[in-house]
């Protein structure tokens, strides 16, 4: 491996020319030109975690999420990703698995690198936690009135999905969601969503938990099961994401019941798993590449102490897929 001492020697000049050179910093041209020809011909890759250290400066962003499983934050990161190159920036990567105290090994790990700054989603308690010191944008989560976030129109969201429903011939409808305290977003989709059925005199029911539940998928299951014994009295379900729209799909197959033929079905977020990827779960899609798009431009708003919108909300649309007829 190439060496900032291998340089020097190769250049004929010394180790703190190299390191200028490398770092911006004025030499004499002809220095200049002897270092930049042995950086080129010996392949020499320049330590970025040093030159950050230098500088003070770590041209990294770092991006904590709760989760990589899950296509909507994978989809989210390629975006970011993409957008953060734009403007020679790094991303670091860090899945917090929903645990509040590896989100704060991040959080002290972003602070000794002295990163540029960082993006979030996070459901967990680390407001006291969170330093002034460090540009921070949030991604659907309210942390307090100097961070900005960025979001979809939930509300709107949930509302068009009871009315899409509604307009394919849905009479009866079931919302299916779990939430925290800090996950706003989700319970906006539902009030949005009743707010529609309450609007337009539409019979609907719940199944809605806040309280932690070890294994949602199965409760979901249990819930049709529990249904079917007393014969379904809905025909239209919203799930408050396609993932539990995909566990009430196998859940009603467990029961003999197909969709869209039996009961049509709507979940929300729209990610891809790939990008060529056909959906098939019909959803309220968010406009990820927008959500990355606002959240870097903000981020660097920060940065630059620039003025930047403290809240900015995207809009949402419906796409059809095969599970609405």
């Amino acid at each position: 491996m190439v060496t900032i001492n291998d340089v020097a020697k190769y250049a004929g000049v010394s180790r703190g020319t190299v390191s200028n050179v490398i770092n911006n910093v004025k030499v004499r041209e002809n220095s200049r030109i002897k270092v930049e020809q042995a950086i080129k011909e010996l392949g020499y890759v320049p330590n970025e975690f040093a030159r950050g250290l230098k500088s003070q400066r770590n041209s990294t962003v770092v991006l904590i999420l709760p989760t990589i499983w899950n296509p909507f934050f994978s989809e989210l990161t390629h975006y970011i990703q993409l957008e953060l190159k734009q403007h020679d920036l790094k991303l670091l990567l860090c899945n917090s698995q929903d645990d509040y105290r590896v989100e704060l090994e991040y959080l002290s790990m972003a602070k000794q690198n002295k990163v540029e700054g960082i993006i979030s989603i996070s459901y967990s308690d680390i407001d006291p936690y969170l330093e002034s010191n460090i540009p921070m944008v949030s991604i659907e989560r309210f942390y307090s009135d100097s961070i900005p976030r960025i979001s979809s129109d939930n509300f709107h969201g949930g509302y068009l999905a009871a009315k899409e429903l509604v307009s394919r011939g849905c009479q009866s409808l079931l919302l299916v969601g779990k939430s925290s305290k800090k996950n706003i977003s989700v319970d906006k989709r539902q009030r949005g969503f009743v707010a529609y059925c309450e609007e337009h005199g539409i019979q609907y029911e719940l199944f809605y938990r806040r309280e932690q539940i070890e294994n949602f998928e199965t409760a979901v299951h249990e819930f049709f099961a529990d249904k079917r014994s007393k014969t379904t009295q809905f025909d239209g379900i919203f799930a408050v994401t396609d993932r539990y729209a995909q566990y009430c799909i196998d859940g009603l197959a467990k029961q003999n019941i197909a969709c869209p033929e039996d009961i049509q079905i709507i979940g929300f977020d729209g990610a891809r798993s790939y990008r060529n990827e056909t959906l098939r779960i019909s959803t309220i899609r968010q406009p990820v590449d927008q959500l990355a798009k606002a959240a870097v431009s903000s981020l660097l708003g920060l940065i630059n102490d620039e003025a930047i919108d403290m809240e900015q909300v995207f809009p949402v649309e419906f796409t059809p897929a095969l599970t609405t007829r």
